[in-house]
């Protein structure tokens, strides 16, 4: 086998492994740390609507295209979730300024409020989460994730 065949199969290999970690830790980090039934029986609200919650929050006010494309999802399927926060209160249309033909969808202040109080729970798992584990333990969790964030962020998106 010549060195770059096997330069590739210990590439093709490492990649199966992060995949493998990637599927394993996605879902076990959402239930430690974003455990959806906590939200739901807690706030009657699933993750997807506290994750544009919180890109609202971020981003400021976005179009519902924009929403939908940096959830990777169809435009008819986010539109009955902005609906559904608009119903709560927690957010609500206003026509762009620059383009009034483009309507923005903006956090309300109870929405910032219902954020606030879900950003507590969450907190609250996480400090219970990280009281069973060793401050080495911690530290090196932490490293771990600043080191994907770093890493994802400075790739473009697909």
């Amino acid at each position: 086998m010549s060195d770059m065949g096997y330069r590739n199969d210990e590439r093709d290999a490492s990649l199966g492994r992060l995949y493998d970690m990637l599927f394993q830790a996605w879902p076990l980090m959402r239930r430690r740390l974003l455990p959806p039934s906590a939200l739901q029986a807690e706030f009657g609200m699933p993750l997807s609507h506290v994750q544009v919650l919180v890109m609202l929050d971020h981003r400021g006010s976005l179009s519902i295209t924009e929403i939908s494309q940096s959830f990777g999802i169809a435009k008819p399927n986010i539109t009955p979730l902005v609906d559904r926060l608009i119903e709560d209160g927690l957010v609500m249309r206003e026509r762009n300024s620059a383009d009034r033909r483009v309507v923005n969808v903006v956090i309300c202040e109870k929405g910032r409020e219902r954020l606030a109080d879900i950003y507590r729970r969450l907190c609250d798992n996480l400090f219970d989460w990280t009281r069973t584990l060793s401050r080495e333990d911690l530290a090196s969790f932490n490293d771990a994730l600043e080191t994907i964030v770093r890493l994802l962020s400075k790739q473009p998106e697909m």
